[in-house]
């Protein structure tokens, strides 16, 4: 019979044999030495049998960072579309609109709706401010769904926005102490995010009248955005907008703007040059 302490040493032996190396290369991966080992099975009935693994490949930690950026980013831009979801004052029918969905019927339509892909692509507040828009032309060509994808894109690129429907905001204006629908926004939550936000979007100016002190204040708003981006749209056409803001708040508006004009006939944007408005 054998010594137990032998057969003990044996046992121990084989438990903490030292893993042979049986090939070496660099990762193309990671670039890592990669050291390729075997041991053999201890026990089960592969007992014996040798097993392979990889020791300094980094690839799975790497795999592993990236899925975990990937997330965070994800989570990043969820936030940004949910604060973009519950403060926006917006009708129903346009929270879907996005720059696949938009439908032009000219290559007219189509030249804006690159010119505005291109602006939400570079659109970037590092260095200097995108210049703001002014979109104009007839209903139903699509005005507010452009508006509301660059919104989108931008947001996509984790800036934080708003799309705030004038006419509903003069209505809600209307009284102070109310709250939006079942959010419990108040006007001076509204107002407030409208000023700090990285790209707002300031729909329908001119389907609404309000009262002259609730026009001043939202257009001194504007001026408090501190060289943050807003595009407006609006049916109205340069004479009707000063007849119904004033001339003051009109040459407000436009310091540092693109007009734009929206049609199924033509399309123009410049910088600011008012005999382009008409």
């Amino acid at each position: 019979m054998r010594n137990v302490g032998i057969i003990l040493a044996d046992m121990f032996g084989q438990m903490f044999n030292e893993p042979k190396t049986v090939h070496e290369y660099f990762c193309e991966g990671c670039n890592n030495l990669v050291k390729v080992q075997v041991l053999p099975i201890l026990g089960g009935p592969n007992k014996g049998k040798l097993e392979e693994f990889k020791i300094g490949c980094k690839c799975q930690d790497k795999a592993l960072a990236l899925e975990i950026e990937k997330n965070v980013e994800l989570l990043r831009k969820e936030r940004f579309f949910r604060y973009f979801n519950q403060n926006s004052l917006m009708n129903e029918d346009i929270k879907n609109a996005t720059f696949e969905n938009y439908e032009p019927t000219t290559n007219l339509q189509v030249d804006v709706k690159d010119f505005c892909m291109a602006y939400a692509e570079k659109f970037s507040l590092e260095k200097d401010p995108p210049k703001n828009l002014l979109i104009y032309g007839d209903t139903g060509i699509g005005k507010t769904h452009l508006a509301v994808s660059i919104l989108k894109a931008v947001i996509e690129k984790e800036y934080s926005g708003l799309f705030i429907s004038l006419p509903l905001l003069l209505t809600f204006i209307k009284n102070t102490y109310s709250k939006y629908d079942e959010s419990g926004l108040t006007v001076v939550d509204i107002l407030t995010k409208m000023k700090e936000i990285d790209l707002l979007v300031l729909d329908d100016l001119g389907a609404e009248a309000g009262s002259n002190h609730d026009i001043q204040k939202i257009f001194e708003l504007l001026d408090s955005r501190l060289g943050k981006p807003t595009i407006y749209t609006t049916n109205l056409n340069y004479e009707q907008f000063i007849a119904m803001f004033g001339k003051r708040n009109t040459s407000r508006l436009l310091k540092n703007t693109i007009i734009i004009k929206l049609d199924g006939a033509d399309y123009r944007k410049k910088d600011v040059n008012l005999e382009e408005w008409h």
